[in-house]
């Protein structure tokens, strides 16, 4: 009987061991969803861009990103996917909202199952753009997603 319980014990510790590398620790990885990482850059010469970005269960804040740097976070998608995350965004007498994470965005960017997904956004003079890659500035494949 003394071996049943032991090795029980055993499988308990090595199920928690999964349960725990998976699932509190999101940032290695995300259990059954995709992990996202979402970056934002400042593409204005001479600015500051102020960015708040929220969800419905996260407020991450208050950022200044200043021409040439950006902000970046990551998160795993929840299982239903039905994760959004948004953003107010403001520069000189300019202002925007707009949705970061959302099923639009997914779709354009693409996520696969267990692998870190990219979303990169570009702020610029005319609107904001969109892109899956890391991309120099000037580079015609980012996405025009929106205008100030």
């Amino acid at each position: 009987m003394g071996i049943f319980l032991t090795k029980k014990l055993c499988y308990f510790f090595i199920i928690l061991s999964c349960f725990t590398s998976f699932c509190v620790t999101p940032s290695v990885s995300c259990f059954l969803t995709i992990p996202w990482f979402i970056q934002i850059y400042d593409g204005i010469p001479n600015s500051t861009i102020s960015v708040h970005v929220k969800s419905k269960d996260d407020d991450l804040g208050f950022h200044n990103i200043t021409y040439y740097n950006s902000y970046s976070f990551h998160f795993c998608e929840n299982v239903i996917h039905s994760t959004l995350f948004w953003a107010d965004f403001s520069y000189g007498s300019k202002f925007v909202h707009f949705n970061l994470i959302d099923d639009k965005v997914m779709e354009i960017i693409g996520g696969i199952l267990f692998a870190k997904s990219h979303a990169y956004w570009l702020m610029k003079e005319d609107g904001y753009y969109l892109s899956n890659k890391s991309r120099a500035y000037d580079d015609p494949s980012w996405i025009l997603m929106g205008k100030w």
